[in-house]
């Protein structure tokens, strides 16, 4: 794992991803920057470099890519930054408890 430079929100937000393969896994995100995410529970095992889209609460999927994985935590980083606003929505959404856990994401 390698130091990362963009500041992380703690949050624990549902989301889903497909991996490239097609397959589909419910997760939640524990941390989010601009950059990139981290998961837990319900994480397969994901190698390194792997590619994926992600759906983040109410957001629509976004592409990432593995950056690293241990035990049932996984590191991604977006193929583009998440637009601030994107970002700040999240947070917001997250600290008035708006995100309900248990709603199904849209990965399609």
């Amino acid at each position: 794992m390698t130091a990362r430079h963009d500041p992380r929100s703690r949050v624990s937000i549902p989301a889903g991803y497909r991996t490239d393969d097609g397959a589909e896994f419910e997760t939640s995100v524990i941390d989010i920057s601009e950059m990139g995410c981290r998961l837990r529970n319900g994480v397969e095992l994901l190698a390194p470099g792997k590619g994926l889209s992600i759906a983040i609460g109410n957001l629509a999927p976004v592409s990432a890519q593995v950056r690293w994985q241990y035990g049932s935590f996984c590191g991604l980083a977006f193929t583009r930054p998440l637009h601030s606003a994107l970002l700040e929505h999240l947070e917001h959404a997250h600290a008035r408890g708006a995100l309900n856990p248990d709603p199904e994401p849209r990965l399609s």
